[in-house]
């Protein structure tokens, strides 16, 4: 990982509550893999806020962009930034996603709210180090309201096919995310089929316990918060199973141990988490 000072390139609102920062940080930038994040300093001088961990949207040679949502003190201090100013950032962090490159798999990225970014990153990357085709790759998009669905037109710009859902019906069909997942492997051969998955906590949970009935291969990105970043203050741990075989039992107790979500993951096997 690395700590520089990140040159503010762009900071632009692209959704009700919704914003995309771009951040020339070329250290980063180059080591940055899908699924891992930076901590970026909302503050100033630091003082009196801790960094916020962000997904990486897209990575460029010497820039990354992240997008966010405006949600309390910190955010709304890096929805103020402007292009020219500083930031600090720490990074990359974590680990990614990790496809396998299997002829014929199908790879279906889920994604919900804030949790799309990190598969934009992902599906770009597919492509580029061709792991997958356009036509073996789906993306499945969840939100609110269409106003709400992020990243479709940067899915759509690498010409990969997007199916939306909305609580409301606005846009797509009307429902949530994991609707259109289930009827996707109702129509395929669950053994072809990778999937990633990053969005909100009962989404994920969803999602997990699909692929696991499924028997799909399947890896999770946790919206976990995270105060340092690097597994120094211990403040994102989360259950997971211990050992290999999924509900492992000892006396009645599932045998499980805490796992740090920065460090470990943010990105689990989804059989690996033991959902509360």
């Amino acid at each position: 990982m690395f700590r520089e000072n990140g040159l503010v390139v762009a900071n632009e609102k692209i959704a009700p509550g919704h914003w995309c920062l771009t951040v020339k940080a070329p250290r980063v930038s180059r080591k940055a893999r899908p699924g891992q994040f930076a901590q970026i300093e909302c503050c100033p001088d630091g003082a009196f806020l801790l960094p916020r961990p962000f997904s990486f949207l897209s990575v460029e040679k010497d820039r990354f962009s992240v997008l966010y949502q405006v949600v309390g003190k910190g955010t709304r201090l890096l929805a103020a930034k402007k292009k020219g100013e500083l930031l600090k950032v720490l990074g990359p962090l974590g680990n990614g996603f990790s496809p396998a490159k299997k002829k014929g798999d199908l790879f279906l990225l889920i994604g919900g709210g804030v949790g799309i970014p990190p598969l934009a990153h992902l599906a770009r990357n597919l492509l580029d180090k061709r792991i997958c085709k356009k036509e073996d790759l789906r993306v499945l998009l969840g939100a609110r309201s269409k106003d709400l669905v992020l990243c479709e037109k940067e899915f759509k710009h690498l010409g990969v096919s997007v199916e939306t859902a909305t609580d409301d019906g606005s846009k797509g069909k009307k429902g949530f995310v994991t609707d259109l997942f289930s009827s996707r492997l109702c129509s395929v051969d669950p053994f072809r089929v990778q999937t990633f998955a990053c969005g909100p906590t009962p989404m994920l949970r969803a999602v997990s316990i699909l692929a696991m009935k499924f028997g799909v291969r399947c890896e999770i990105s946790l919206e976990t918060p995270m105060a340092c970043g690097f597994g120094a203050c211990m403040g994102c741990a989360v259950k997971v199973r211990e050992g290999e075989a999924c509900g492992c039992e000892s006396g009645g107790q599932k045998k499980f141990k805490y796992a740090l979500a920065c460090k470990e993951g943010p990105v689990f096997k989804a059989e690996k988490i033991l959902w509360e």
